[in-house]
């Protein structure tokens, strides 16, 4: 099964809900008597815990100290599988086509095993790479490197098929996996004009993609902007190249920006990015997205991140509030 459809499904027993009936099931105790039994309620945070980080039944040693457990929980290896798993599929709609192709899977785990800042998954000098058929693949050093999104088979998997050869569909990713940028796609008339000066003159288009002229006010995820800062597609006789873009600088992301590197950057500057964490951190550990009245716990882990720049300091610092185990 693959990487992106097991993320996806792991997710599903994060539920609170689900846990705690299960746990109270097994018990047999009435729901006051949870609320009222020390051993109990340590024993329900134990499994809370425990299945949120591993997917498995708490140990002795997270039954003691449930979340006291929780830093030693984030450096075991049925955390890091887990979590990279759950990342994939988030960042990915569908599974990869070969294992290559799920490259946001092996950079987060090669972060999280190396304790590496978060940021290092888009801004890192590394290559994410398989031999031919796209298995056994690696992550090495790349001084060229930006994350997983100069990696190959990644760039093929969303070079996307605009007309002119850029690549709307990954800037569109990019801005999606740091930031969390969730667009909805239109649906055009069959031989509408979907070339790139109807899409930056169309005001049904330019909310998203941007006006022509650069200097014109535009979203600052302006998607055009975005990719014309990225290299453009080039295809023939079955072959797909990369060559550099020619309309550089545009104005994304509330900064001017000349290439790949420098619109990551912008992205991950911004406060979007350390939001983003703490929003990924939540449906990790809640399976849903932060309520308006976790405000306070939101903001507590958007500080804990900005301060420590892992993902891990923003998954702890959710998991060890103690409305978590509530």
């Amino acid at each position: 099964m693959s990487v992106a459809h097991l993320g996806r499904r792991a997710t599903l027993l994060l539920v609170p809900a689900m846990i705690v009936g299960a746990v109270m099931a097994g018990s047999g105790k009435s729901a006051s008597a949870e609320d009222t039994d020390p051993t109990a309620k340590n024993e329900r945070c134990a499994t809370r815990v425990s299945i949120a980080f591993t997917g498995k039944e708490a140990s002795a040693a997270v039954l003691a100290n449930p979340q006291g457990s929780i830093d030693t929980l984030l450096t075991d290896a049925a955390f890091i599988e887990r979590f990279s798993r759950f990342i994939n599929g988030d960042f990915n709609e569908t599974p990869g086509a070969t294992s290559a192709e799920d490259s946001s899977y092996h950079m987060m785990k090669y972060v999280l095993e190396q304790k590496l800042p978060y940021k290092d998954m888009f801004l890192g000098q590394y290559r994410v790479a398989g031999d031919a058929q796209g298995n056994n693949v690696q992550v090495t050093a790349d001084p060229n490197g930006l994350g997983y999104f100069r990696s190959q088979p990644w760039q093929l998997r969303y070079a996307g098929n605009e007309l002119e050869g850029y690549k709307l569909v990954t800037a569109y990713r990019i801005m999606w996996n740091t930031v969390g940028l969730n667009l909805v796609a239109s649906t055009n008339v069959p031989g509408a004009d979907i070339s790139t000066a109807a899409r930056t003159s169309n005001p049904g288009c330019t909310g998203c993609h941007g006006p022509a002229d650069k200097n014109a006010a535009a979203p600052w995820f302006a998607l055009d902007r975005a990719a014309k800062v990225l290299t453009k597609v080039r295809r023939q006789n079955g072959m797909v190249t990369f060559t550099p873009p020619t309309e550089a600088p545009q104005m994304v992301a509330d900064k001017m920006v000349n290439d790949d590197k420098e619109l990551v950057q912008a992205l991950v500057d911004s406060p979007n990015f350390s939001f983003n964490a703490c929003r990924l951190a939540f449906k990790f550990l809640y399976g849903r997205a932060e309520n308006v009245c976790e405000s306070k716990v939101f903001d507590a882990c958007v500080t804990e991140f900005k301060s420590k720049g892992t993902i891990q300091a923003a998954l702890a610092s959710v998991a060890k509030d103690p409305g978590f185990c509530q």
